[in-house]
C-alpha cells in the first residue's frame, strides 16, 4: 500500500536524485540486492511486526516507512506503507512520488550500501574490522541499544567513495529477522574537512508480539 498526503508545505519538493540512497536500497531489495544474493534469507520467527523507519535529509521534511505483518490464520498479511508530505500548491505527479518512494537504483554517485547486507545472516562482534564485497569494510566500535533491539554500531566505508561513510548500527543476530533494515544509519559525506549529513534513517517505533 503506497500512502502520500497532500498539505501545505512550501519547502517539499521532488526529491533530489542525490539523496535516494538508503531509500533506494530499501526498494532494491526485491529488484537488485536480493537478486545478487547481499541479503540472506533469514525465515520470519511469527507472530505481529510494526516497524515504522523516518528518512531525514537537509533541508526537506522527514519520510516514513512503514512495515506491518499481520497474522492471518495459516498465513501473514504484509502491509508497505511510504508517507510523503506532498505541498496542495505543488505540481507533482504519482509516477514521481512513486519513483521517491525508493524504487530507484543506488546511484547518482552515492556510498553503496549492498554490501553491508552480506553481513545480514553472520554474528559480528564490538572491535572488529569486516571485509565485505566490493573491498568494502565495516569496522565495528561498541555496542548499544534502540528501541530494546541490541545492536552493535560501526562505521561502514567504500573504497570507489572515500569521501563517504555510513554510521550504521547492526542488530544483534537473533532480531534480524524482524528487521528488514538497520534500525539507524546515517550517510555523511566529507566537505571541507567535515563531515555533513547527507540521509539518515531511524527505527522510530517497534512491536513484536508472538
Amino acid at each position: 500500500m503506497l500512502q502520500t498526503s497532500a498539505v501545505p508545505d512550501t519547502s517539499s519538493q521532488v526529491m533530489d536524485m542525490k539523496v535516494l540512497t538508503v531509500l533506494a536500497l530499501m526498494g532494491a531489495f526485491g529488484l537488485g540486492v536480493y537478486a545478487q544474493g547481499f541479503l540472506p534469507e533469514l525465515p520470519y520467527p511469527g507472530g505481529y511486526t510494526f516497524l515504522r523507519y523516518e528518512v531525514r535529509v537537509p533541508d526537506k521534511p522527514p519520510y516514513s516507512w512503514v512495515l506491518e505483518v499481520l497474522p492471518k490464520g495459516d498465513a501473514y498479511e504484509v502491509l508497505v506503507t511510504f508517507v510523503r508530505e506532498v505541498s496542495a500548491s505543488e505540481e507533482f505527479s504519482l509516477f514521481g512520488v512513486f519513483m521517491g518512494a525508493g524504487l530507484l537504483e543506488e546511484g547518482m554517485g552515492m556510498l553503496p550500501l549492498a554490501p553491508l547486507f552480506s553481513l545480514w545472516d553472520k554474528k559480528i562482534e564490538v572491535g572488529r574490522s569486516y571485509l565485505l564485497r566490493e573491498r568494502a569494510r565495516l569496522i565495528t566500535e561498541r555496542e548499544d541499544e534502540v528501541l530494546g533491539i541490541p545492536v552493535v554500531a560501526g562505521t561502514y566505508v567504500h573504497p570507489s567513495y572515500p569521501d563517504q561513510r555510513a554510521i550504521v548500527y547492526i542488530p544483534r543476530l537473533p532480531h534480524r529477522a524482524l528487521l528488514f533494515f538497520p534500525p539507524y544509519l546515517r550517510v555523511e559525506e566529507k566537505d571541507e574537512g567535515e563531515y555533513r549529513l547527507v540521509e539518515e534513517i531511524e527505527l522510530v517505533e517497534f512491536k513484536h508480539e508472538r
